[in-house]
């Protein structure tokens, strides 16, 4: 998924409409089929929202090509929506409209892209067929996720949470109001959710994460291993100066140890 952000002045209400093509590779407008058409436009008007204000003016020969305009009233909401998309940090009936869409090219071994006729900008790019020879399906089940709580925030009644883990964003985690309200004390702290969540393989036999429900969380101290050496210390027991210094030869790491 990538996006090309068009320069222009953004500050400025824009009085014109625009227009939006859906290359899609695979097809002709004589060999799509219909009931495949009405999915594919049912997960574009989910992605670019303003459905009241979003229009399918024509359907192009050659490869085909889905043709939208927008209302001049729409379009800075539209542009900023798709950049959101981009950038995984949509709202969640706009990632999983995109990742639905992506998969129904993956069945037709297509690719396709979603273009802003202004300029040629690649808006969104849909790998699709590119991803088609991962044998691994979506895997569904109860899991743990760790990381640092960036943003808590959005309406209805599941919550996206915006986590950090590794160093990477994960937005497909969601909460229930009450949930949510509490992990928003936790903002920029480490914390370990549990609940059910929806894992992808991608190319490099990496497992990413989809969706992720959140059920329940806790919180996770960051001790250090001296700290946690001088509590074991304080718990009475049959613990030796020997062990100790075996933890700590532990804690220093091999080569500290004379490579042992």
């Amino acid at each position: 998924m990538s996006t090309d952000t068009p320069e222009r002045d953004e500050q400025q209400p824009t009085r014109e409409r625009a227009e939006y093509r859906f290359t899609i590779d695979a097809f002709t407008p004589r060999t799509l089929p219909m009931v495949r058409l009405a999915q594919y436009l049912a997960k574009l008007a989910d992605i670019l929202g303003e459905r009241n204000r979003v229009h399918l003016v024509g359907i192009e020969e050659g490869s085909t090509a889905l043709v939208h305009e927008i209302e001049p009233t729409a379009v800075r909401s539209v542009r900023s929506r798709l950049q959101a998309v981009g950038r995984g940090e949509a709202p969640r009936d706009a990632q999983d409209a995109y990742r639905s869409l992506d998969g129904y090219l993956r069945e037709d071994r297509a690719r396709a892209v979603l273009r802003e006729q202004d300029g040629g900008h690649g808006i969104l790019e849909f790998p699709g067929a590119d991803d088609a020879e991962d044998p691994f399906p979506l895997v569904r089940e109860h899991g743990r996720i760790s990381g640092i709580v960036i943003r808590v925030g959005g309406t209805g009644d599941r919550i996206p949470i915006l986590i950090e883990s590794d160093g990477e964003p994960i937005a497909g985690c969601s909460a229930s109001r009450d949930v949510a309200k509490m992990l928003a004390h936790h903002l920029f702290e480490p914390v370990r959710l549990m609940g059910k969540g929806s894992w992808l393989r991608d190319a490099k036999g990496c497992w990413n994460v989809q969706r992720f429900n959140i059920d329940a969380f806790e919180p996770v101290e960051s001790t250090k291993v001296s700290e946690a050496l001088r509590e074991l210390r304080a718990v009475a027991g049959d613990w030796t100066e020997d062990d100790y210094r075996d933890l700590e030869r532990i804690r220093q790491g091999p080569e500290q140890n004379g490579g042992d």
